[in-house]
């Protein structure tokens, strides 16, 4: 049974903007239980970007991975006919949390090339004045391979990594020419709503503006057919896998197939 409304217009939107919302994509059970469990971790008081990988722990996170209809979502959007788990991210922007989280790229993050994709999973309303996340419409097929970063306490740009990588260039400066591209964002969304995105979509995220509304989002990150390993030690050594080779492809050991057609 197909779980996406209207797919081929759901797949349609992805493969031409590198990004589509559905709605309604997380049931109201599993929104209580993964705000409940949102909440706990970030008790811990890290650093905005070092919630993650909290589903290789027994625990909410972990159920949600491997237990829900996630991975048949990813599968259908991608047009996959398997989906593997790569790993998982708590995104919270408290009220007053003003930094934007800088453009990038995910997909120079991690141990992979090839066709990936995140889910970002609302579990507040969304909007711009709480953190709506901006896409770059367009830019997943552009081919171009920007350098990944390191960021500050909240998000924003620090230093480049991977310098002498000439695979990689400067991302430019999105922010300071937002004219000259097509920037846009999803105006509302509800909790359970999900964005599914492609690896290589420019994308940010504004800043907390309210004093009243939490902004907790959570995002997992899939491997999806053609997705091949590519282990970097400067960037992606904390996810690597000594049970894959460079090119096997990516299923299995740290990141187990969740669903397969």
């Amino acid at each position: 049974m197909t779980l996406t409304p209207d797919l081929p217009r759901v797949q349609e939107d992805y493969k031409r903007d590198g990004v589509v919302l559905l709605r309604n994509a997380v049931s109201p059970e599993w929104i209580e239980k993964l705000r409940a469990a949102i909440d706990l971790e970030v008790q811990k008081g890290e650093r905005y970007f070092a919630y993650k990988n909290m589903r290789e722990r027994p625990g909410t996170f972990q159920d949600y991975c491997l237990q829900s209809d996630i991975g048949q979502r990813v599968a259908e959007v991608a047009g996959s006919p398997w989906t593997s788990l790569i790993y998982d991210q708590i995104f919270v922007k408290e009220p007053g949390t003003k930094t934007q989280t800088g453009w990038h790229t995910d997909q120079p993050y991690w141990p992979v090339q090839g066709p990936i994709m995140t889910m970002w999973i609302a579990l507040d309303d969304v909007d711009a004045d709480n953190g709506a996340l901006e896409f770059v419409r367009g830019s997943h097929a552009w081919g171009a391979k920007y350098r990944p970063f390191k960021t500050d306490q909240l998000g924003a740009f620090s230093h480049y990594l991977e310098v002498g990588n000439p695979d990689y260039i400067d991302m430019p400066d999105f922010e300071a020419e937002r004219a000259s591209y097509d920037i846009f964002h999803f105006p509302q969304m509800a909790p359970g709503d999900a964005l599914a995105f492609d690896g290589m979509s420019v994308h940010s995220a504004m800043g907390n503006r309210t004093s009243t509304h939490r902004r907790r989002g959570y995002a997992i990150r899939f491997a999806v057919e053609g997705a091949t390993y590519d282990p970097r030690d400067e960037v992606t050594e904390w996810l690597h896998d000594a049970s894959l080779a460079k090119g096997d492809p990516f299923r299995g050991g740290r990141f187990p197939v969740i669903y397969a057609a």
